[in-house]
């Protein structure tokens, strides 16, 4: 091994039905530093990802891709995949172990870059590798599993055709890998009973493999160019795994498993259809479905940020429309990314609201960039629009503001020592709105530096502080079940390290609307025969459920 090595790795650029309609290759290549991931094994083995191919019949570990180091004739490293011709074997062993390994790291990367997170990711699980099965059985699925530490992908036969393997779609292998990155930022989602907070991973999740579909440069000039250089109205970036979706047909759905172009609302008194005859009201109960609303909304503001870079690079090159598209889409992929990754960090622990997600982007974007308000304002109005929020007061954030007790804070102590970090939250239960004479927990604090977009400016440097408390609440949903339940709530609190002033302090959202929706939720699992009691709750996979209600 040599320091700085790069290793060539393919990757489908969508699924291979959606790729082939549309007239593109099947497969582009990524190259993955050493610097990122420290050693390549065969597998691909890394440090922080491991790909284990199971042999789903036999539950043998197949024999994983072997990897080739440099040579004196080749300067990238790379891993042996049979061809046919002139192209990559797309249903060989090796393949779909390298390609999957591929699609997972890239996402990594999009979530670590400086003016993203700007930070190593950590797993909520613990350890250092995050498991990848390629084939981990037979069924129309795929999913991040805390417990086992895995991404699974699985494959399946609809009417006799052949097989689909979600381990070939690259949205289905993105989404899932977004659900394991937002875990590690985010763990007290995992086992909300908030359908919003639930509906906020499968979001995040499906706007990740949007961020992805749009790094593709192929991608990105074929369906601009079948468009004309618009974004508006096509389902290219907005459909989330097409094949899976053709295949399932769920709900007539003509083609793809959830669409981002929508007009998804909490609105009840909502009685309009979209064009496939679905209703445009969400259940509130459902995450999944719930997810389109949010999803949705922040759809409408990555085509608000191409029309804005599109007139900016045509005013400056004297381009035209279409010219400049390209490099417009561009742009706005990467906005968009700062917009909703950084939101992340400024997220409350414990049960949220689509309010309390909409509040951190705006609380994050507007303490940068201030000046910047043309995106905010139709978050706003698109959160109000699909009834999120009752009103634009309710994304009205106060950022870059002195306060006494941050002022006097020294930061270092601060991050280093819990029992400061402790002391300093029991003074400051008002500004925290940590209830009076209630336990509390403070979590590890984490320093972060970001890069600016703007290249007058350097470095974000911030320390994110957070705080959370538990509270009982009425459990309305009968017997067996017990008459109270226990949810987290909490506080986010960040400081400007160079200024000492409050960039933010958000509160999770404790409304009856909220709670209601978690009677809801409940009720619809029990209903469906999903909530289990105590040793009756056994997974898939016939293990007791590490993960409960309390």
């Amino acid at each position: 091994m040599r320091l700085n090595m790069r290793v060539r790795v393919p990757q489908m650029i969508q699924d291979p039905l959606t790729s082939r309609y549309k007239g593109m290759r099947l497969v582009e290549e990524f190259f993955v530093n050493e610097d990122l991931e420290d050693f390549f094994l065969d597998g691909p083995v890394t440090k922080r990802l491991a790909v284990l191919d199971f042999d789903p019949e036999t539950g043998e570990l197949r024999k994983g891709a072997q990897f080739q180091p440099p040579t004196r004739s080749r300067t990238m490293g790379r891993y042996r995949i049979p061809m046919i011709g002139s192209e990559f074997d797309i249903h060989s062993d090796e393949f779909m172990q390298v390609s999957v390994f591929a699609t997972v790291a890239r996402t990594m990367y999009m979530f670590e870059e400086p003016d993203a997170l700007g930070r190593p990711l950590r797993w909520a699980f613990g350890a250092p590798q995050l498991l990848v099965v390629p084939r981990a059985g037979e069924m129309a699925n795929a999913y991040y599993e805390r417990d086992s530490h895995s991404l699974q992908f699985f494959y399946f036969k609809m009417n006799g055709g052949a097989p689909v393997y979600t381990a070939l779609s690259r949205d289905i292998i993105a989404h899932e890998a977004g659900h394991a990155i937002l875990d590690g930022i985010a763990p007290d989602l995992y086992h909300c009973l908030t359908p919003q907070s639930l509906a906020l991973h499968e979001a995040i999740a499906d706007l990740t493999a949007l961020l992805v579909a749009l790094r593709s440069r192929e991608l990105r000039s074929t369906v601009l160019a079948q468009t004309g250089g618009s974004i508006e109205n096509s389902t290219a970036f907005s459909s989330v795994a097409e094949e899976f979706g053709r295949a399932l047909d769920r709900q007539g759905r003509a083609g793809y498993l959830r669409s981002l172009l929508n007009q998804r609302t909490l609105d009840p008194n909502d009685q309009t259809l979209d064009i496939l005859g679905i209703p445009n009201r969400a259940p509130r109960y459902e995450p999944h479905g719930l997810s389109e609303v949010l999803s949705g909304a922040l759809y409408q503001v990555l085509i608000l940020l191409h029309g804005s870079y599109k007139r900016k690079y045509m005013e400056q090159d004297g381009s035209s429309d279409f010219a400049a598209s390209g490099k417009a889409l561009w742009a706005a992929g990467e906005h968009f990314k700062r917009l909703i990754y950084r939101a992340l960090d400024y997220l409350p622990p414990g049960e949220i609201s689509f309010g309390d997600y909409g509040r951190a982007i705006i609380a994050a974007d507007q303490a940068l960039y201030p000046g910047e308000a043309e995106e905010r304002e139709l978050l706003r109005h698109e959160f109000v629009k699909r009834h999120m929020v009752t009103g634009v007061e309710k994304l009205i954030v106060s950022t870059s503001f002195r306060h006494p007790a941050v002022e006097t804070l020294n930061l270092r102590t601060f991050l280093e020592s819990d029992w400061a970090a402790y002391a300093f939250a029991n003074e400051n239960r008002e500004l925290l709105n940590i209830p009076p004479d209630i336990p509390f927990e403070v979590r590890p604090r984490l320093e972060t530096k970001k890069a600016y977009w703007d290249p007058e400016k350097t470095w974000s440097h911030e320390c994110i502080f957070k705080v959370s408390w538990n509270v009982d609440e009425p459990n309305p949903i009968g017997r067996p079940f017990p008459q109270r339940r226990q949810i987290t709530l909490g506080t986010t609190l960040v400081i400007d390290w160079e200024t000492r002033e409050v960039r933010a302090l958000l509160t999770g959202d404790q409304s009856d609307t909220q709670r209601r929706d978690r009677d809801a939720f409940l009720m619809h699992l029990n209903q469906a025969g999903a909530l289990k009691l105590g040793q009756q709750a056994i997974g898939h996979h016939g293990l007791p459920q590490q993960g409960a209600v309390d």
